[in-house]
């Protein structure tokens, strides 16, 4: 079947000066399912010890996007940004729980609708103006931090379910920190952390109640030397070797017990370290 989508954007700018301004903009964006998730027959997903089935009935996803934001670049490199945004999804796809003959299985389903909208803000900086050592002339930092309020409508019909709740997969915030370096001799490093907020993993029912994945702190780590026309890298994810864990929402409230240290299945991921090189060629 052949889905055609009209995608219109359009931006404005307003400059405060030569440094800094407001933006004001507009898009349309669409969110298709993916083989995985239209596939017409049941399949085991070993990550999660889980027996999914695919949904070939699924619609694409549309989202409304509004975004307004100050920006301002006080040196060249350096980037400091403010802004709010508001998102509307129609038939938003989502990873669900459901009973096949009396047995726990999971599949995907457009719900009917929903939004978020929320506060972001982004800041990049380099530390040479700190002072004279080399090292704080190559360096830089970014952070990146969003507070996200969702919700999903399921409409006047839904049965054995909240009518309104968060959308899954929506976080409530998410924190991005990085440390980036870089000399002369072209040695590069670069770590980066990552936290989110309590999400619901799958959508459940009064009969399966939802699953939440709890934060994990996630830091990654990027070493890159050049030499010559070759870029080697070593690439470790998972530093901390921080483990996914998710909970079962038993009182419906999408929120866990701090008290409690009995999650439903912990996915623990060990350092994956990747090793890469690159040829960079070069014109004359």
């Amino acid at each position: 079947m052949t889905v055609t989508s009209l995608l219109p954007s359009v931006n404005f700018a307003y400059n405060v000066s030569d440094r800094s301004l407001f933006r004001l903009a507009y898009s349309k964006t669409v969110n298709r399912p993916e083989f995985r998730e239209i596939a017409p027959f049941l399949y085991y997903q070993f990550e999660y010890n889980l027996n999914i089935q695919g949904n070939p009935a699924l619609k694409t996803a549309t989202i409304d996007n509004i975004d307004l934001r100050w920006e301002m670049y006080p040196n060249p490199g350096e980037f400091v940004s403010l802004g709010t945004f508001y998102k509307k999804f129609m038939n938003p796809i989502e990873f669900i729980q459901e009973n096949a003959s009396g047995n726990l299985q999971f599949g995907y389903k457009n719900a009917p609708e929903a939004f978020s909208y929320g506060l972001e803000a982004e800041v990049r900086k380099s530390l040479a103006s700190l002072g004279v050592s080399k090292i704080l002339r190559n360096l830089s930092v970014n952070l990146n931090a969003s507070l996200i309020k969702s919700e999903v409508d399921m409409g006047e019909g839904v049965t054995f379910q909240e009518r309104k709740r968060e959308m899954q997969g929506q976080s409530p915030y998410v924190v991005n920190a990085g440390v980036y370096y870089r000399s002369e001799s072209e040695f590069a490093v670069n770590v980066a952390y990552n936290i989110l907020g309590n999400r619901i993993f799958s959508v459940g029912s009064v009969i399966y109640p939802s699953w939440i994945e709890r934060p994990r702190n996630a830091v990654d780590l990027q070493i890159a030397k050049t030499v010559g026309a070759m870029e080697f890298k070593l690439n470790v994810q998972n530093l901390l070797n921080s483990p996914y864990r998710i909970y079962q929402d038993n009182d419906e409230n999408a929120r866990i017990d701090e008290s409690i240290d009995d999650p439903i299945q912990v996915y623990k991921t060990s350092q994956l370290v990747n090793l890469s090189w690159s040829y960079k060629f070069h014109k004359k």
